[in-house]
């Protein structure tokens, strides 16, 4: 029993990611990428020769878990992450009152997974495993 209590763990735009102490966790396998571009130049008799060419855009992935219970029905959520995705728009991401990156992020894809719709039809816990790009 008892009240959960829910605290703000990041931002993204106008999404806001939380986490409470039902273990209802907000997000999780959270994993950047951050890489170089490399080319080897060929040379004869010899081992190619290795040039660096400048940094890859970073990339970030997750998984948040949507729960009508946390106070946020699932769709509206989902709905506001589409128009994420459809018009590219960027945004700082935030975790923990610090900013992840030095630019802004945009979510270049977003999957779906409704796992519980109540018996009206109404989608009440759904997962999105989204794909971030950093935006430069």
């Amino acid at each position: 029993g008892g009240m959960s209590i829910v605290a703000k763990i990041g931002t993204f735009g106008t999404i806001r990611f939380k986490v409470s102490d039902q273990q209802l966790l907000t997000f999780q396998n959270f994993k950047r990428e951050i890489a170089g571009s490399w080319s080897n130049m060929e040379r004869i008799g010899k081992k190619p020769l290795t040039v660096f060419s400048g940094p890859e855009l970073q990339t970030i992935s997750f998984r948040v878990f949507l729960d009508a219970g946390l106070g946020i029905p699932p769709r509206e959520m989902l709905e506001k992450i589409e128009d994420m995705v459809e018009l590219g728009t960027a945004h700082y991401l935030i975790i923990g009152n610090q900013q992840v990156g030095n630019q802004r992020w945009v979510i270049t894809k977003s999957s779906e997974i409704w796992e519980r719709i109540l018996v009206k039809g109404e989608l009440f816990r759904a997962t999105a495993d989204l794909t971030l790009q950093e935006y430069v």
